[in-house]
Formats: structure tokens, C-alpha cells, sequence
């Protein structure tokens, strides 16, 4: 994975008030790291952008028309109107929206033929059943366990581009963005162009931010399942799957609820209805993953990242350590004898592990440029993604992994970091905890095992807590 530096907002790139963005309805996006959320194609008709209610909801519709009537008069699959079918699903990643887990790359890429395949079938089922609603195409990530939201967005811009673009085209022009003639699946269309630090030229689409969702309907699923459930039929389909399974697991409940869905065309009908009717759109008021925060930090700055101390990083690995020791040592003040603490909860629930990696990472990176010092998150080293790795050249390197304290912090401390550090080729790493509250005897655990690997001459990675629990406004602290 390439490494992140600099991250890069549109508007700054282009030099556009963040506010006109705001006003238009759009998403200011990050040019050079993939921003995690994704179009949710149910919420197209609920749009407030007038294209996208209209035209777009309209274009979707009619692409993936075509895909269903092939299907419906397939007789096996790979014959003539299964391929034309496949061929309608197009499941390649366009680069140009910004959005997905493309961490610090956003170059596309395709997906694998079997998942095609998979929603190809599912989608032959429904009809099947005699349903012939195209948006069907929705519920695949609920109905299919390898179908990620990153799938159903990339389908659903592939099917809208035309639209993206129009809104596009008609932001930069009132805002004096430059425009090139692109190439995007064969078509030329006019759109502004980022210049990663490669020197490629790479298209950009902007999105309209009440379109895009945080996760994927399949892990979201409570509201819908609820509505669901007051269809008796469905209800009593679903109890009867889970007949004897005295505590059923989120998947048990899941594949029950999809066999009841899909156990009739009104089942299915109705099923699509507690859909749409439940799905909303990403809110940066609550900002379940700090995505705004992230922006805002990036765009405005952070108070206290200048260091009194100097960094001579020759020093080696031990000198990084100092450095991210320094970043988490900020992060920890703002969120425990701060307000950043706020950015972490929505209402009385912790919000997404994610939203305090962005923090911390737009803090880190702000840290690190005026160190000269390179921060990779969510680096892919062999063993997994790592949430942060720091590094100074080749050799050396600090890994960072964060845990929320309701997570898996034992098993993230005794078996996930040491996979990491053994695929980076580094013993240097340190453990952070959010502490939420509901932390446990976690922290007794992870310092046992912690102490056993001292004892036994092993160096072992260092355990930080941080404070997350809310606290009282400033002016009442003594």
C-alpha cells in the first residue's frame, strides 16, 4: 500500500470555500485517500438533488431493467442472456469518487468473477419468485455475505456516472474549477483532475453527501429487521427457521430472514419496502466515524502540535518511538483533559473504533509533517491491515494499533499485533486502548501477558490507555 502523506481536500486543492461544497450538497472528498462511505442506491429517490431524485433514480432503474429481463428469460446459466446479463454488471471499481476502503490508494480495480456470479444467482432466485423490481440490486449486500458496500456502491456509480458528472460539471463551472476532457468506461466527459504524487491525472466526481451511507445494509440491519417483522408472515417464517437455536447468531438470524424474504413475491416486496423506509444517509451531525472531524482537523489545523523538543531521526527506531510516543501522548491530553472526547460518542453510544483512528490519525499526520516522518494507515504488511505504521526509511518502523475497550483487546494485543510485527519485520509497536468504560478486567489481562514476556526476556509492546468517558465541561472540572 502506498503511503499516505499530505492528505489533500478538494476544496483546498482547487481552492474552493469548503462552505460552497456545504451549500451544494455535496461531499468535499479527499483527493489522495478513499473516503469511508459509500452510495447506497436505495437512497437515491430520497435525495434532496433534484438530478439525482429524478434523472439518476430514473438511469439506475433502467440499467439494471435490462439485467433482471436478461435473467428472467435465461434458461442456464452461461447461455446467451445469462452473459448479456453479466456483462450489465459491471462490477469495476471507478476511481473517481473518492469513496470506499481504498485506505491510501484510490486506483480501481475488478472484482472477483464468483461475486459476480454469486448476486447473478441470488438476483435469478428473486425473479424466480416472480419480483422483478431492479432495485433488488440493493439488497445484495444483505443477502450475500461477500457483497461489500464498496460492491454496491461501485455499481451503483457505474449506473448514474452520467449524473455524477452533470453535478460535477455545474459546481466547477459556478466555482471556477478547471475542467479536461476525461476518459471514464469509453465515454469523454468533463471533469477537474487531481495529479497524485505519481504524477497520474485522475479524474474527480463529486457525490452528493445524502446519498452515501457508513456501512453496508447487512451490518445494519436492526431497524430493518424490526419493520420487517411486523409482516406476520415473515415474522412467523423467521421464527420457524430459527426453531430450535436457543440464541441465534447474527448470521442464523440473517440467513433466516433472507429465506423469509425470499419466500414469496410479496414477501420479497414488502422485505424491499422495510428496506427503503429504514435506510438513511451517513449524518455528520452525529458523524459516526469522524469523517467531518477528520476534514475539519485537516482543514483548520489542531492546536498544540508544535514540539519544543527536536527529533533527530538518524537516531533510529527508538527515536520514532519517542516521535508516536509524543503523537498519542497529544491525542490522549485532547480527548482526557480536553473536549475531544465529545468527538467520540453519539449520544450515550461510543461511536465506530473509526472515528478515533481518524482523529488521532489527522493529529499524527499533522505531527508528522513537521518531523518529516511517514504515517501509513491501515497498512497492509502480509499479516492484515495494521491500523498505523510510522516509519523513517526502510528499516525503521513503529507500529500503532487501536482498540476500543468493547472490542477484541485481548485477542488484538496477544495474537493480532505480534502477526503484524512479524510481517513488518519489527519488534517496536505500541497497543492503544480507547476505554469507553466497559473496558473489564481487559487491561489486567493484556498487562499479565505483557509482564510474562518481559520476564521471559522478549520485548513486548507498550499499552496505552486512554480515557474516553465523558467528562464534565472545563469550567466545572476542579
Amino acid at each position: 500500500m502506498a503511503r499516505v502523506q499530505n492528505p489533500t481536500l478538494f476544496s483546498t486543492y482547487f481552492g474552493v470555500p469548503p462552505q460552497a461544497l456545504t451549500a451544494a450538497g455535496l461531499i468535499d472528498p479527499f483527493l489522495d485517500v478513499d473516503v469511508p462511505l459509500f452510495i447506497d442506491p436505495v437512497l437515491l429517490e430520497k435525495s434532496g438533488n433534484k438530478t439525482i431524485n429524478t434523472t439518476a433514480i430514473t438511469r439506475f432503474r433502467k440499467h439494471f431493467e435490462i439485467m433482471v429481463r436478461m435473467l428472467a428469460i435465461s434458461k442456464a446459466e452461461d447461455d446467451a442472456a445469462w452473459k448479456a446479463a453479466r456483462r450489465q454488471l459491471d462490477l469495476s471499481e471507478p476511481p473517481e469518487n473518492g469513496l470506499g476502503y481504498g485506505g491510501s490508494s484510490r486506483s480501481g480495480s475488478s472484482r472477483p468473477g464468483d461475486i459476480r456470479e454469486a448476486i447473478l444467482r441470488t438476483s435469478k432466485e428473486i425473479i424466480t419468485l416472480g419480483a422483478s423490481d431492479p432495485e433488488m440490486i440493493s439488497l445484495m449486500g444483505f443477502f450475500e455475505e461477500d457483497v461489500g458496500p464498496d460492491t454496491i456502491s461501485d455499481m451503483t456509480t457505474t449506473a448514474i456516472i452520467e449524473d455524477l458528472v452533470a453535478i460535477t460539471e455545474d459546481f466547477c463551472k459556478a466555482n471556477g474549477v478547471p475542467l479536461f476532457s476525461s476518459d471514464i468506461g469509453g465515454t469523454s466527459y468533463m471533469l477537474p483532475r487531481f495529479a497524485d504524487p505519481k504524477g497520474r491525472t485522475v479524474p474527480i466526481v463529486l457525490v452528493p453527501k445524502d446519498i452515501v451511507r457508513d456501512l453496508p445494509i447487512a451490518n445494519d440491519w436492526s431497524g430493518i429487521e424490526s419493520a420487517a417483522m411486523e409482516n406476520a408472515r415473515i415474522r412467523d417464517r423467521v421464527n420457524r427457521f430459527l426453531a430450535g437455536i436457543i440464541t441465534p447468531t447474527v448470521v442464523e438470524r440473517k440467513q433466516a430472514l433472507r429465506s423469509a424474504a425470499l419466500g414469496s413475491p410479496a414477501d420479497f416486496d414488502f422485505f424491499l419496502a422495510a428496506v427503503k423506509e429504514n435506510v438513511s444517509n451517513y449524518d455528520p451531525n452525529l458523524d459516526a466515524l469522524g469523517y467531518y472531524r477528520l476534514k475539519e482537523i485537516i482543514a483548520n489545523g489542531f492546536p498544540g502540535l508544535k514540539q519544543i523538543a527536536a527529533y533527530d531521526l538518524k537516531l533510529g527506531p527508538n527515536e520514532i518511538v519517542r516521535v508516536v510516543n509524543d503523537t498519542i501522548s497529544l491525542f490522549k491530553r485532547h480527548v482526557e483533559d480536553g473536549n475531544l472526547w465529545e468527538e467520540l460518542w453519539v449520544g450515550s453510544k461510543p461511536k465506530k473504533e473509526r472515528a478515533s483512528q481518524l482523529i488521532y490519525y489527522a493529529i499524527a499526520d499533522a505531527f508528522c509533517k513537521a518531523n518529516d516522518l511517514d504515517i501509513s494507515p491501515e497498512a497492509n504488511m502480509g499479516g492484515g491491515p495494521i491500523d498505523f505504521k510510522f516509519s523513517s526509511g526502510y528499516r525503521a518502523r513503529v507500529l500503532v494499533e487501536m482498540k476500543r475497550s468493547g472490542g477484541t483487546v485481548v485477542h488484538g494485543f496477544e495474537k493480532q499485533l505480534e502477526f503484524y510485527k512479524a510481517a513488518s519485520q519489527t519488534d517496536l509497536a505500541v497497543f492503544v486502548v480507547i476505554d469507553y468504560g466497559d473496558l473489564g478486567n481487559k487491561l489486567n489481562e493484556i498487562r499479565r501477558i505483557r509482564e510474562e514476556r518481559l520476564n521471559r526476556g522478549e520485548r513486548a509492546s507498550e499499552i496505552i490507555v486512554i480515557d474516553a468517558t465523558p467528562k464534565a465541561s472545563a469550567s466545572k472540572r476542579k
